[in-house]
């Protein structure tokens, strides 16, 4: 009985099989990899030259200072000349 013919045909088999198994699985992970790898990339701000300063966008609404309240009004919320008791340099509960 001669089984080499059906060994060397068993080995191709199983040499296909494992090759066809790893392909397989090269194509899912790049399918997996690529979409998620370019999804990281977009949501990443680009990054400049070292050497060049970041650009301002210009700004669609003008934007002006914000003007300082006249000096002559009264504040709104009333300010005491001291705002703490004064305290006494020997302690709390020290007599005098």
């Amino acid at each position: 009985m001669n089984l080499t013919d059906s060994a060397v045909a068993r080995a191709r088999r199983r040499r296909t099989l494992t090759v066809s198994v790893g392909v397989a699985g090269v194509v899912a992970a790049l399918m997996v990899g690529t979409p998620l790898a370019l999804a990281v990339s977009r949501d990443a701000p680009p990054s400049a030259p070292a050497d060049q300063p970041p650009v301002d966008f210009p700004s669609p609404v003008p934007i002006s200072p914000v003007p300082s309240p006249p000096a002559d009004l009264p504040s709104p919320v009333p300010i005491s000349p001291v705002p703490f008791p004064p305290v006494d340099p020997k302690g709390p509960g020290a007599g005098s």
